[in-house]
C-alpha cells in the first residue's frame, strides 16, 4: 500500500496528520483494508475534519466485507450543539416493545418550526441470527437498553435533518451513527471465530464513555490530549509495530503482562499509565 498522508485542522484548530498506515496500524478493524478504502476514509476524516483517535470517526473493515465507516453519536450531536443557531431538543418514548416509539424534537433559532422525528421500534431495532434457535433476536444493546437506544435513533435522525452540514454530504446512513462496543466479549469472541460481519451489529451499541475517575487524576479531556499527543510521539519515533509497541510497554510499566496486546492497546488505557509511556518515549 502506498504510503499516502493528509494534513489538516480539526475544529478546534488542533493539526491532524494521517497516514495510511496509521490507519492500517491503528484504526481499521482489520489490516485487510483496501488503499481505496483507507483514501476514501483519509478524505472523509479530512472533509469533515475529524480525528479517529479520539473515536470521532471509525474504519470497520472485515475479511471479504467492504469497509464501513462510522460516525459517532456523540461527534454528530457535538456538532449541533457547537452551532449557533443550535436551540436545544427534547426527547420521549412512550408505550412498550414490540409497539415502543420515540420521539425526538430538535430546535433552531433561525427556524419557524422545529424538526420533529417519530421513529418506531420495529423499524429501529437492530438483530441478529441467534445461532441455536436460527431465529432473529435483539443486540445486545438493544435487548438491554431498549428505550435508549430508540431514543438514541430518533435523536440521530432529527440531528441530522435539523443540521445537514454537520456531517457534511458524507454517504453514512442514519443506522450507522451510533456508539460502538467494542469492549464488547461476545463481539471479540465472534470475531476471533471469523464471524466479523454479524458482529458488526452487535458492536452498535452504547459506548461505555471513561470515568474521570479512571483517568485517575487528570481530566477526560486532558486524557484525550494525551493520548493523541501519544500517537504523535510514536509515530515521530516510528514504533509502528504491535512488535515495538510491546517493547515499549514491557520497558515503561514492567509491572503489567504486555504479551497479548492489541491495536487499540492505548484507547483503553488510563491517563496516567500514558503519561509514564510518554516520559519513557522523551
Amino acid at each position: 500500500m502506498k504510503e499516502l498522508a493528509v494534513a489538516y485542522s480539526d475544529e478546534k484548530g488542533q493539526e491532524i496528520k494521517l497516514t495510511a498506515s496509521d490507519i492500517v496500524e491503528y484504526i481499521s478493524t482489520d489490516s485487510s483494508v483496501t488503499e481505496k478504502e483507507v483514501v476514501q476514509f483519509l478524505n472523509m476524516c479530512k472533509y469533515l475534519k475529524l480525528n479517529p483517535f479520539l473515536k470521532e470517526i471509525y474504519l470497520i473493515k472485515y475479511k471479504d466485507s467492504p469497509a464501513t465507516f462510522v460516525i459517532s453519536y456523540q461527534t454528530l450531536l457535538k456538532r449541533a450543539e457547537e452551532n449557533v443557531n443550535f436551540d436545544g431538543y427534547e426527547t420521549e418514548v412512550k408505550g412498550e416493545i414490540p409497539n415502543m416509539s420515540a420521539t425526538a424534537v430538535v430546535y433552531r433559532k433561525d427556524r419557524s418550526y422545529p424538526v420533529k422525528i417519530a421513529v418506531n421500534y420495529s423499524e429501529a431495532v437492530k438483530t441478529v441470527m441467534d445461532r441455536q434457535t436460527k431465529e432473529l433476536r435483539p443486540t445486545n444493546m438493544w435487548k438491554s437498553m431498549p428505550e435508549w437506544m430508540l431514543r438514541k435513533v430518533a435523536l440521530a435522525r432529527a440531528l441530522k435533518e435539523a443540521f445537514p452540514s454537520a456531517i457534511g454530504n458524507a454517504q453514512v446512513s442514519v443506522s450507522e451513527i451510533v456508539d460502538i462496543d467494542s469492549d464488547d466479549k461476545q463481539v471479540q469472541e465472534r470475531i476471533k471465530e471469523g464471524d466479523g460481519q454479524k458482529a458488526v451489529d452487535e458492536m452498535y451499541g452504547v459506548s461505555p464513555l471513561p470515568k474521570i475517575a479512571d483517568y485517575k487524576g487528570v481530566s477526560e479531556e486532558e486524557a484525550k490530549e494525551r493520548k493523541l499527543k501519544l500517537y504523535e510521539i510514536l509515530k515521530e519515533k516510528k514504533i509502528d509495530t504491535l512488535s515495538k509497541v510491546k517493547e515499549i510497554l514491557k520497558e515503561a510499566l514492567p509491572d503489567e503482562n504486555w504479551s497479548n496486546i492489541k491495536k487499540d492497546v492505548f484507547e483503553k488505557m488510563s491517563g496516567e499509565r500514558i503519561s509514564k509511556v510518554i516520559e519513557y518515549l522523551k
